[in-house]
């Protein structure tokens, strides 16, 4: 096949000629299928773990809210009958119904969270809610004691942008200049008015185009299915997510075009090109995470003895009850009138959960230092752009996604605003009534996610640097060509 476009007729001849030169190899379109298929992969992934997220929080939640709506129905039951009477029983006892009474919390995946799973997989996205200590019922479930990560190690839409899409670039890339001086073509190329700055600004350009085309085909597609299958608009962390990987990419481009600019051949670009990707992608995020760690200590002794239920001849000591209903009085002045004594029935059961309700007072303080040293940490991994670019965007996708331990730690507190208000709901009964009515049931909270802002300044902050060193990647490249 003869090329008839003329290397003079720029920037748009010299454009086709890459087109043609690009079209010529046949491989190239191998793989970029190949890299398309992979992103379409990895949005699978994304896809099937927020559907099986999604599924599970609606048989949950089906689940407890019907075992509820059969409790409340003993109200109405017939008492004149064994059935009946057990079944209002169950429901108006103060006993029966806290052992019975287990309502749901649960965190839905927002529409970014099928680009990035991050580490949604590691922390629980539903509880079960019970009148016990909050911190008990919480880190029995599966807190763990150092959810930093700066891989997320998901083959996801973020795996797929930042540790994939720079090999792509490397490909197609690192010999741009170095192939037409390695096999002698630059004199003729240079011959027709054609600098070597010139010539690598429309090959880059029409990768960039290429790319931008996998990366639009991948994000609409998620956008698509979060419309149709999940029901939700496309969001402002979506655009940032999109945002984010197209400087990303375009941070690679310069990088490549650095290496191209300096004028080396061909196996000289490949191994610096190949090192810079084990660099940035491997040996700095593991290095800033073990850095990270030793800096910002975590300590999670005191926090996994919340787990533990207390046990105890305590709770049979009146003088040990009397103080502890007091103690709870003094900061839920609400409850000052009650009625509640050793003699009563349901004095121990009130002591019992005062104290469960008073342990998690004292633990709140704990539990909010350490997951503040938890956020800590990974706030520090996502400001590492300048050095740390691929951690660092890893960890800001997942932020976006709210997979990350900021996300888990506000769906936490929200949950435990929740427990606070079944409280609430529930305590009157205890402290006044002696048995539950069924206003008192109508009173229990419905749990609600309450959306909060996954931006922040780091977005921007990572944002501007990704952008700045670009630009200083492609300023000192240009130099170099015009030496060339």
């Amino acid at each position: 096949m003869k090329n008839n476009t003329n290397f003079t007729d720029k920037p748009t001849g010299l454009l086709k000629t890459q087109y043609w030169l690009f079209t010529k190899q046949k491989s190239n379109f191998i793989l970029l299928l190949v890299f398309l298929l992979a992103g379409f992969y990895g949005l699978y992934q994304g896809y099937t773990f927020k559907q099986k997220q999604t599924s599970t929080i609606n048989t949950f939640r089906s689940d407890k809210i019907k075992n509820l709506t059969e409790l409340i129905k003993g109200f109405d039951a017939d008492t004149s009958k064994p059935a009946g009477k057990a079944a209002y029983e169950k429901v108006s006892g103060l006993l029966s119904s806290n052992w019975n009474t287990i309502l749901p919390a649960y965190k839905m995946p927002n529409s970014t969270a099928i680009f990035a799973i991050g580490q949604g997989d590691v922390f629980p996205y539903y509880y079960t809610i019970k009148l016990e200590s909050f911190f008990m019922q919480l880190f029995k479930q599966g807190e763990i004691s150092n959810p930093l990560r700066s891989l997320s190690g998901h083959f996801d839409t973020s795996f797929w942008i930042i540790f994939l899409l720079p090999l792509l670039i490397i490909v197609l890339c690192f010999n741009t200049l170095a192939a037409e001086l390695d096999n002698g073509n630059w004199r003729l190329i240079n011959s027709q008015g054609i600098t070597a700055k010139t010539w690598l600004d429309t090959k880059y350009l029409l990768i960039a185009i290429s790319i931008e085309i996998l990366l639009t085909a991948i994000c609409l597609t998620g956008i698509l299915i979060n419309y149709f299958h999940f029901n939700q608009l496309p969001s402002t962390t979506d655009f940032l997510f999109f945002i984010g990987a197209n400087l990303y990419f375009v941070f690679w481009l310069t990088i490549l075009y650095f290496i191209n600019s300096l004028g080396k051949n061909t196996s000289y670009n490949a191994l610096c090109s190949g090192m810079v990707w084990t660099m940035l992608c491997i040996v700095l995020p593991t290095l800033t995470t073990m850095v990270i760690e030793k800096t910002i200590a975590v300590d999670n002794t005191k926090i996994s003895r919340m787990s533990r239920r207390p046990q105890g001849s305590k709770f049979e000591d009146t003088t040990f009850g009397i103080k502890i209903i007091q103690q709870y009085v003094v900061s839920r002045p609400q409850y000052k009138n009650n009625i509640l004594s050793p003699s009563n029935p349901a004095f121990s059961f009130a002591v019992y959960n005062t104290f469960h309700e008073l342990m998690d007072d004292s633990n709140t303080v704990t539990v909010n230092i350490y997951f503040t040293a938890i956020e800590r940490r990974q706030q520090y991994t996502n400001l590492s752009t300048l050095i740390n670019p691929a951690a660092a965007l890893d960890g800001n996708f997942d932020r976006l996604a709210e997979n990350d331990a900021v996300g888990n730690h506000q769906f936490i507190w929200q949950t435990k605003a929740f427990h606070k208000a079944l409280h609430e709901a529930y305590f009157p009964a205890l402290f006044f009534d002696g048995q539950l009515t069924k206003k008192r049931y109508a009173d229990f909270p419905v749990f609600t996610t309450q959306n909060y802002s996954a931006i922040s300044t780091t977005f921007f902050l990572n944002f501007l640097l990704l952008a700045a060193i670009s630009w200083l990647l492609y300023f000192i490249g240009s130099r170099n060509l015009e030496k060339l």
